[in-house]
C-alpha cells in the first residue's frame, strides 16, 4: 500500500509553488539537500518524475500537475486535523487581492465559510483593477492575488473561466439601422482587448458610447440604458437581461481567472489559498509553479 508522507508533500507543493529548490528550502526552513532528497524520495514511492527540470528551475510534468490538487487537500486536512485535536486555532492576518468583479459574487460566501471556521484570522481584503492588483503582487504587497490570469508573470496556483456576457436594461431593444451602443471597459482594463476581439465581426456595426472604469459604473451604464455592456453573469442588475445570442450580435467573452500566491505568504494565506482551491466549485485546472 502507497502511503504519501505529509513531510514529503509539503516539500513538493512548496517547490510547485515557488519554482525552484532554494526557494522552496528557504521557505520551508529546510536545506536545499533536504528538499531535493524529499523530492527524490516522493517521485520513487509515486514510480513517476514529477518536474521537468531546466535552467530556468522546476515546472511541473503531467505527473506533477495530477498530484498538486490532491497533495494540498491532503496538507490542509492534515493541519485541520491537528488543529482540531489539540485545540488549536489558525491565526494570523492575511493580505488579499480580488478583482472587483469575483468579489462581488462567489467569493463572499467562500470567505464566509472560511472565516466561521477560522475566526483568528484577519483578512484584510483590497479590491481593485486588474493591472493595479498585479503591481502590489508584483511588489510583495498581497499575500493572495484573483485576477486576470493573462498580466502576470508567475503561475497560478489555479487558473479557471469566467464569461462575460452582454448585459442589457429589460427594456433594451437592437436597433438595426443604427449601430450597436457599446459601453466598453477602460483602455487600461486587460479585458478590452478581448471584447474588441468579440466585436470584430463585420456584420456588426458599433460604437463606443461610454467607458466604464470600475463594475460599479458599467452597473450603472447599464441599468441607466447607455448601451450593451459585458458583464459576468452573477453581476447583472436587478431590471437588466444578457442580450440575446444571434449572428449579428456580439459573443460572449472568456476571460481567465487565475489564484495567486506570494512565495513567502504567511501559513494562514496558505492555508485560505488551499480553502478556496477546495470549497469554490470552480471548475479549474491547477498549475502552480511561479516562475
Amino acid at each position: 500500500m502507497l502511503d504519501l508522507d505529509p513531510y514529503l508533500l509539503r516539500a513538493f507543493v512548496s517547490v510547485a509553488d515557488v519554482g525552484t529548490v532554494n526557494g522552496a528550502a528557504a521557505s520551508l526552513h529546510r536545506t536545499q539537500a533536504a528538499v531535493s532528497l524529499q523530492i527524490k524520495r516522493l517521485e520513487e514511492l509515486l514510480g513517476a518524475p514529477l518536474f521537468e527540470r531546466s535552467s530556468k528551475g522546476l515546472a511541473l510534468n503531467a505527473q506533477g500537475l495530477l498530484l498538486l490538487p490532491y497533495a494540498r487537500e491532503i496538507l490542509a486536512l492534515n493541519d485541520e486535523v491537528q488543529q482540531r485535536i489539540q485545540g488549536q486555532r489558525m491565526e494570523g492576518r492575511v493580505k488579499l487581492g480580488v478583482v472587483e468583479d469575483f468579489a462581488a459574487t462567489r467569493l463572499v460566501e467562500i470567505l464566509k465559510a472560511f472565516r466561521d471556521q477560522n475566526p483568528r484570522v484577519q483578512i484584510d481584503m483590497l479590491v481593485m483593477g486588474n493591472r493595479q492588483l498585479a503591481a502590489l503582487f508584483e511588489q510583495d504587497k498581497l499575500d493572495l492575488l484573483i485576477c486576470d490570469a493573462g498580466i502576470i508573470a508567475r503561475r497560478p496556483v489555479l487558473v479557471w473561466r469566467e464569461r462575460l456576457l452582454w448585459a442589457v436594461r429589460a427594456d433594451f431593444s437592437v436597433n438595426s439601422a443604427e449601430p450597436l451602443p457599446v459601453i466598453m471597459f477602460e483602455a487600461n482594463c486587460p479585458w478590452r482587448e478581448r471584447v474588441m476581439e468579440a466585436l470584430a465581426n463585420p456584420r456588426l456595426r458599433w460604437s463606443i458610447a461610454c467607458e466604464a472604469s470600475t463594475l460599479i459604473a458599467m452597473i450603472a451604464a447599464v441599468q441607466v440604458g447607455i448601451g450593451i455592456g459585458p458583464m459576468l453573469a452573477a453581476t447583472i442588475p436587478a431590471g437588466c437581461r444578457s442580450l440575446d445570442q444571434a449572428p449579428e450580435l456580439p459573443a460572449p467573452v472568456d476571460v481567465d481567472i487565475g489564484l495567486y500566491v506570494r512565495p513567502e505568504a504567511p501559513t494562514p494565506a496558505r492555508y485560505l489559498s488551499e480553502f478556496i482551491v477546495r470549497t469554490a466549485g470552480i471548475a479549474g485546472s491547477a498549475s502552480g509553479i511561479d516562475s
